[in-house]
């Protein structure tokens, strides 16, 4: 589904009105994804994920490298596959359109866009499809826009920061809208900062930190390889280990064979800590390819 290879990328560094050189943002970077996934993209602000998004759905154009999905070339925005994506930036303008008009205006953009499904997923958000777009609150809106994403029915929904401006029950509402719709042919990529968010939705997590893409890999596959405890305190075989409410919570090598529940918390930090040790555990050839700068 998507493949990228030996990604180069840079923003020009400006003084004033002058151009002064390059920023490398990816050099060498690459990350691979199959179709009927929902990936989980993690890093600090400033790791380059909005960056790496931009440049998955042709909205800015590598300087080197190979970028694929589905055959075709981002960057190329060939019309067979601008209509087969969707792109939710994290800041985002809606016309002063109502909701049901936003839908038969747009839609038409999408082949498979269905209408009385969007009409459907709105009602699900508890959103009135005959109120102007611009007078709803900014969660309000990103559910709106997630319910038209959906509907399109699109073979790669891209999702930036979804659940920024959204309180706990919206949050929830987000998450069971989604996978309750998930259509097992697309490919959804939610970028976040806040891991907690993602928890119960993701099958498969991709880690950048320090200008890095660290890992990428199927949640089962993480959990056969390691296991995410809690105890009073951490034994000497934890790799890493955060302190919690009563004790410490850790990950350590899954020696036993019994699947625990991914902590994407502790992940992270075990990633970005001990990158080598990571990658040597999952013998992840192509992630140790693909460690590469990157910077929003």
């Amino acid at each position: 589904m998507i493949n990228v290879r030996n990604l180069e990328f840079s923003y020009p560094e400006k003084s004033g009105l002058f151009s002064r050189g390059q920023t490398a943002i990816f050099t060498g970077a690459g990350i691979s994804l199959p179709g009927g996934c929902i990936c989980g993209l993690l890093g600090p602000n400033g790791a380059g994920k909005t960056t790496l998004l931009k440049l998955l759905a042709g909205l800015l154009f590598p300087h080197g490298g190979d970028i694929s999905i589905k055959g075709f070339t981002p960057a190329e925005r060939d019309p067979a596959f601008l209509q087969d994506v969707f792109f939710l930036p994290e800041e985002f303008h809606t016309p002063s359109l109502r909701a049901r008009q936003y839908g038969e205006r747009y839609g038409p953009l999408y082949p498979r866009f269905d209408q009385p499904y969007f009409l459907s997923l709105l009602q699900k958000f508890g959103l009135p499809a005959d109120k102007a777009l611009n007078t709803l609150s900014h969660g309000q809106r990103k559910k709106a826009m997630l319910s038209f994403g959906l509907a399109t029915r699109a073979c790669l929904v891209i999702l930036d920061e979804p659940s920024n401006g959204m309180d706990i029950p919206s949050k929830s509402q987000f998450r069971e809208v989604l996978l309750d719709n998930f259509d097992e042919h697309s490919t959804v990529i939610i970028s976040t900062h806040q891991v907690h968010d993602l928890e119960g939705l993701i099958d498969t997590v991709s880690i950048l930190a320090d200008g890095r893409i660290l890992l990428t890999r199927p949640l089962d596959d993480i959990a056969d390889r390691l296991s995410f405890e809690h105890a009073l305190s951490a034994p000497d075989t934890a790799l890493f280990s955060e302190k919690s409410l009563g004790g410490c919570a850790y990950v350590k090598r899954n020696d036993e064979g019994v699947a625990t529940q991914v902590d994407l918390s502790l992940l992270f930090g075990l990633v970005t800590q001990q990158t080598a040790l990571v990658q040597s555990l999952f013998n992840d050839a192509g992630n140790k390819g693909s460690n590469a700068g990157a910077r929003q």
